[in-house]
């Protein structure tokens, strides 16, 4: 494979003429959620990488309904691979509705979906190399309040409790570089987005601070941890700007890091030696999964070859948080559970 994409890049470099640019100027977004009904508590499942459809995605979307309907769910993560091998080509595709709407559609709470390598892809499904292939996903949050996407970067508040920091990595570690050069590492798009995460996390008065985007930085699954992703020969395909988002702008400010790409469910504490401070997750199990890689990275929990999902529990002194794994009828099996005090 990578040998194959090597001797495809002269080919494709010479025809990536750079994309229109309609967004030079990157706002802060902010997302408006509705009033909470319980100022002081929120609930939020967290899935990933579930935009798959299939027995898989089917049989996970039952076990959230159960247990949202057992414990309340108030919000939802959709940490990015939100379709495969693409995004849909507009907005009125069926697909949304047989992937999102017909499954989480009876959930009734929004979710905030963050962008994968796969939602923006160009030459091959998963490039990550095309911006404008979120078009149809922005596009469909204006027609349906669920999915909430209003810009690639965008900000969320639940009253004083939570605030949430959607990003988008896919074009940090492309499999090919992006076909619109502002969104390339080092460009424009990257330093307007992680300059606003810092200082969008620094002016937060909320209780708790959370990221949310498709990459992880500690992974010990097939993909690897930042900067040194399964595609690392090739420089911007490492995740090298993943990493140096986060950790420029993120570790030790934000409580919770979460990501989806790798089909895993992994927890990383607070104490871990690559974003002191600040505690990983991965949740990219939601639609198929591909067992463990090579990585040896001290975890909290891992379930590396089972689908599932993660339960987040915020009240203003502590962070519940539960994986549940899902067999193949839809049966949702608790898998691992931590309560943290909020420092």
């Amino acid at each position: 494979m990578r040998r194959a994409l090597l001797l495809l890049l002269p080919s494709l470099l010479a025809a990536c003429a750079p994309a229109t640019v309609t967004d030079l100027v990157f706002p802060d977004t902010q997302a408006p959620l509705a009033a909470p009904a319980q100022p002081g508590e929120l609930h939020v499942l967290v899935m990933g990488d579930q935009g798959k459809g299939g027995a898989v995605q089917e049989a996970v979307a039952k076990g959230i309904a159960a247990v949202c309907a057992a414990q309340g769910c108030d919000l939802g993560l959709g940490m990015g691979d939100n379709f495969y091998p693409k995004a849909p080509a507009s907005a009125d595709s069926p697909i949304f509705k047989e992937r999102f709407a017909d499954l989480y559609g009876g959930l009734k709470f929004p979710f905030l979906m963050a962008a994968g390598n796969h939602d923006e892809s160009w030459a091959f499904g998963g490039d990550g190399a095309d911006p404008a292939g979120l078009e149809s996903e922005l596009a469909y949050a204006r027609t349906n309040s669920q999915w909430v996407m209003p810009a690639h970067f965008y900000r969320a508040e639940w009253g004083d409790l939570a605030q949430f920091f959607v990003v988008d990595t896919a074009p940090l570690a492309s499999y090919l570089p992006n076909r619109d050069p502002v969104y390339r590492p080092g460009g424009p798009f990257d330093a307007a987005q992680r300059d606003w995460l810092k200082v969008s996390l620094a002016a937060s008065r909320t209780k708790w601070n959370i990221v949310v985007g498709h990459h992880p930085l500690l992974n010990n699954g097939l993909h690897g941890s930042a900067g040194s992703y399964d595609f690392g020969l090739i420089p911007w395909g490492n995740g090298g700007a993943v990493k140096a988002l986060y950790q420029g702008a993120a570790c030790g400010k934000a409580d919770l890091i979460a990501a989806g790409h790798d089909h895993t469910l992994q927890v990383f504490p607070s104490g871990n030696p690559v974003c002191p401070g600040t505690r990983l997750l991965v949740s990219g199990a939601a639609g198929e999964t591909t067992g463990p890689g090579p990585g040896r990275n001290e975890s909290e929990f891992q379930a590396m070859d089972t689908p599932g999902f993660f339960w987040l529990g915020l009240t203003p002194g502590a962070m519940t948080l539960r994986a549940y794994t899902v067999n193949a009828a839809g049966v949702p099996t608790l898998a691992y559970e931590s309560v943290t005090p909020k420092p």
